[in-house]
């Protein structure tokens, strides 16, 4: 057992615990007898007094109070069981740190060092990830749903080194993972990534202030709220409050510079999400007329246009897009049932109870 471990002066204390348990049992002995309640009584207090003197007093105490405090505790509320639960804890405790793992191990064990890993390019798949597209998350999220402890801990650790907002659901999700190391971890990386994110937007507000007629400052402050809002680790409150100051944000941006495309596809995405459909349809058109038609817009757009039910215009589009939709490898299964159902040549038959 490591020396910074153990209990200061435990013969000490295991004399004193032992002898105080057999005055206690003494004291009990005797109110079984049937002998008058006062006496006992005043040997516990007794008792009591010079346990307290002991833990004030006794020089060779001063280096390590907490067994003495735990047996004049327990003691003075549960008499000889808190004398021998005392004792009792003395010896788990020796053999529980016999085989316990110091701090600084378990602690280090959280965020293991992986860059010794060569063979292993988790790291890289994590730095060039395009999160935009969809899918991007769901290796990350197998990984941790079906992956060991190590690849567990080292997405996690990974994550926290190159943390980007998309990697939010991942740490959310990994807070109810069922070991209790992988939830530690996962809790301490949300709260760096909160921390960083408030220092981020503090930075940006003050640049803001310091010239509200910088476009470029409004831009950069619009998009990190926008990253925040699809970080997935806000409330629906705060989550409603960043989304009103992002799409100011872009508003600002396109109204000062009209051409600014990335703006308008990404306020569009922002409508959607707060699904103000109409106007994010036609924020993303005007994106996508600029040259912005990427799948990710394209299935954006879609969506608003089947929320407005202009389903004539949603299956010009999808015949428009189905052969380029099709040669793209990241989309998932359902986008592109979703874009073959709508850009066939005929419209499928109305199913029974839907609008």
């Amino acid at each position: 057992m490591p020396e910074d471990r153990q209990f200061a002066h435990v013969l000490q204390v295991a004399a004193v615990a032992a002898t105080t348990l057999a005055a206690e049992c003494c004291m009990v002995y005797a109110c079984l007898r049937g002998l008058a309640w006062q006496f006992p009584l005043a040997a516990h207090l007794a008792v009591m007094a010079g346990l307290a003197a002991w833990c004030r007093w006794s020089p060779g105490l001063r280096a390590d109070v907490r067994l003495p405090l735990l047996l004049t505790a327990t003691t003075a509320a549960l008499g000889p069981f808190g004398a021998a639960g005392t004792l009792a804890t003395m010896s788990l405790t020796r053999w529980y740190m016999r085989k316990a793992v110091p701090f600084e191990e378990w602690y280090a064990s959280l965020f293991p060092d992986t860059r010794q890993r060569a063979g292993d390019d988790l790291a890289a798949r994590i730095a060039n990830a395009d999160l935009t597209a969809p899918g991007s998350l769901t290796p990350f999220a197998e990984i941790l749903a079906f992956g060991s402890l190590a690849q567990k801990q080292a997405l996690i650790a990974l994550i926290n080194q190159q943390f980007r907002p998309a990697f939010g659901p991942i740490l959310k999700r990994a807070l109810t993972d069922g070991n209790n190391a992988v939830r530690v971890q996962a809790a301490t990386a949300m709260n760096k990534l909160e921390n960083s994110m408030l220092e981020r937007t503090l930075q940006l507000i003050r640049l803001k202030r310091e010239s509200p007629r910088d476009v470029k400052a409004s831009g950069a402050l619009a998009r990190h709220y926008d990253e925040y809002v699809h970080s997935g680790i806000l409330d629906a409150g705060r989550e409603e409050e960043f989304r009103a100051q992002a799409l100011e944000g872009y508003r600002l941006c396109v109204g000062a510079e009209p051409g600014d495309m990335e703006s308008w596809l990404a306020g569009g995405r922002l409508l959607l999400r707060g699904k103000f459909y109409a106007e994010a349809a036609d924020w993303m058109e005007r994106a996508m007329q600029a040259g912005l038609a990427t799948p990710q817009a394209g299935l954006w757009y879609m969506e608003s246009l089947y929320n407005l039910g202009r389903f004539g215009q949603l299956r010009e589009f999808a015949r428009g897009c189905r052969e380029r939709m099709e040669t793209v490898r990241d989309l998932p299964p359902a986008a592109f049932e979703a874009v073959r159902l709508w850009g066939s040549q005929e419209p499928a038959a109305p199913v029974e109870g839907a609008r």
